[in-house]
C-alpha cells in the first residue's frame, strides 16, 4: 500500500543548514486510502509539525502524499527519529484517519475520538521531524484538519463541512462549499465561499487578519469581535441587539459577564456566522467573481 518513492541523506555544509541539525533525511510516502459505506465520509488529519494542503477530486478515494523531513544532530539521532515518530493511518471506514504520533504527544485528548491529543511532552531529543501533507479527497468529504508548527493549512475547492485548526500558521480556504470552523493563533484566516454556508460557522485568530468572502446573495446573522483592529463589510447590514449580560453566582456574589460581540444582520438573516479576532482587522466582503 505504501510506496516509498525516495529516501535521500544529505550532509549539509556548515552555514547552509543549522549547526544544531546538520544531518537531513527526506522521505516521500504515497498511499491510496478507501472509505467504506456510501455516505458520511470524513477525513481526519492530526499533524504536529508541517503544512497541510487539501483539494477535491471527482474520485472515490483519498490520495495522500506525505513529504517527511528529518533534521538531526547526527546519524544516530536520525535513527531515533525513525523509531519514535510514526505515521498511523486507518481507512476502510466512514472516517479515514491520519495521525502523526511521537514523543511530543501527551495522550490528553478532549474526548472527541482522539482528536486534538497533542501536548507539550517534548524534551529536545536531538532531532526535528516535519511532515507536509497533500491530500486529494472526494467531493462532499467532511474535513477535520490540524497542525501546530511549521506550516500553513490550505484548502481548495472542497464541498464538505470543515473543522480546521492551526496554531503557528495561516489558514487559507479558496472556492469552498460547506459550513464549519477555521481557527488559528498566530496567522491570518482567509476564506472564500463558492456557495454560502447553510449552517452556523466560525472564524477565529489571535494574531492576524480575518477576511471571509461570500457570494452576493449572502444572508446571515453576524457576530463580530476584535480588540486591536476594525470591523469592515461591504454588505448592507442592520445592527442586532446586544446580548444581555449573564449572571453567575461566585462566592455568594453575582458576577455579570457581558457579550463583547457586535451583531449585524445581512439580508433577511440566517445562520449565525461568528468572527473572533484580537490583534487584527475583520473583513466580511462580497465576492466579485
Amino acid at each position: 500500500m505504501i510506496a516509498l518513492l525516495f529516501i535521500s541523506l544529505l550532509m549539509s555544509p556548515s552555514g547552509v543548514q543549522s549547526s544544531r541539525y546538520p544531518v537531513t533525511e527526506t522521505e516521500r510516502v504515497q498511499q491510496t486510502l478507501e472509505f467504506s459505506g456510501p455516505a458520511n465520509h470524513m477525513i481526519e488529519l492530526d499533524n504536529v509539525s508541517g503544512a497541510i494542503h487539501v483539494t477535491s477530486t471527482t474520485g472515490r478515494s483519498v490520495e495522500m502524499t506525505a513529504n517527511k523531513t528529518i533534521r538531526a544532530e547526527s546519524q544516530e539521532r536520525i535513527a531515533d527519529a525513525k523509531r519514535d515518530v510514526k505515521l498511523d493511518i486507518s481507512d476502510k471506514a466512514e472516517t479515514v484517519r491520519i495521525y502523526v504520533d511521537g514523543p511530543f504527544r501527551c495522550n490528553c485528548g478532549d474526548g472527541r475520538d482522539g482528536w486534538r491529543s497533542s501536548g507539550a511532552r517534548w524534551n529536545e531529543p536531538g532531532y526535528r521531524v516535519d511532515i507536509d501533507f497533500d491530500l486529494r479527497v472526494p467531493e462532499g468529504t467532511k474535513l477535520r484538519l490540524r497542525t501546530v508548527n511549521s506550516g500553513d493549512i490550505t484548502v481548495d475547492r472542497t464541498t464538505g463541512d470543515f473543522e480546521v485548526e492551526n496554531v503557528n500558521g495561516r489558514i487559507t480556504m479558496t472556492d469552498i462549499r460547506g459550513s464549519g470552523s477555521a481557527q488559528t493563533v498566530n496567522g491570518s484566516v482567509n476564506v472564500s465561499f463558492l456557495e454560502n454556508p447553510k449552517s452556523a460557522s466560525s472564524f477565529k485568530t489571535i494574531n492576524g487578519v480575518i477576511e471571509v468572502a461570500f457570494q452576493p446573495n449572502f444572508s446571515a446573522d453576524l457576530q463580530m469581535k476584535t480588540f486591536n483592529g476594525g470591523l469592515y463589510t461591504d454588505f448592507d447590514v442592520k445592527s442586532l441587539p446586544s446580548a444581555s449580560a449573564t449572571a453567575e453566582r461566585v462566592n455568594g456574589k453575582f458576577v455579570y459577564r457581558g457579550n463583547s460581540f457586535s451583531g449585524f444582520r445581512v439580508g433577511n438573516g440566517g445562520p449565525e456566522i461568528k468572527f473572533d479576532g484580537f490583534n487584527g482587522d475583520i473583513k466580511v466582503v462580497r465576492r466579485t467573481r
